[in-house]
């Protein structure tokens, strides 16, 4: 019997621990994606002519906002899975590039989305 208090305990607790775990989640990301210039990258991707796929016309605030939390989530799922704590893990598409960062529990301690048109890096193997 005490075994099987101490597993609906402990299933509750998760349960209640899981969801207000998604629910900071949310949080952040809603407020990335709040916050986020949108209007800026849909001007830069007008200028550029830039397209996805197999249209012509850069994507619309929607489908930019879309992609954003979709590479965001992305980078939070590749985090979550990984066993090591403290590291960066992202996913890029589209010029959007979600990170995520893992604290030494396994949750997300941070986001960040950005926009990239360039970027150069060496790892010193010239």
């Amino acid at each position: 019997m005490v075994n099987l208090k101490s597993h609906i305990v402990g299933f509750f607790l998760s349960f209640f621990m899981g969801n207000k775990i998604i629910e900071q989640e949310n949080k952040m990301i809603d407020e990335i994606i709040g916050n986020f210039n949108f209007d800026r990258c849909e001007k830069v991707m007008k200028t550029l002519k830039w397209s996805w796929g197999f249209g012509t016309e850069p994507p619309s605030i929607d489908a930019l906002k879309k992609s954003a939390e979709e590479r965001l989530r992305s980078a939070m799922d590749l985090a979550k899975k990984s066993k090591c704590s403290k590291s960066t893990y992202f996913s890029s598409s589209g010029g959007f590039k979600g990170n995520a960062w893992v604290n030494r529990y396994g949750y997300i301690e941070a986001l960040r989305l950005e926009f990239v048109l360039t970027e150069w890096e060496s790892d010193g193997d010239v």
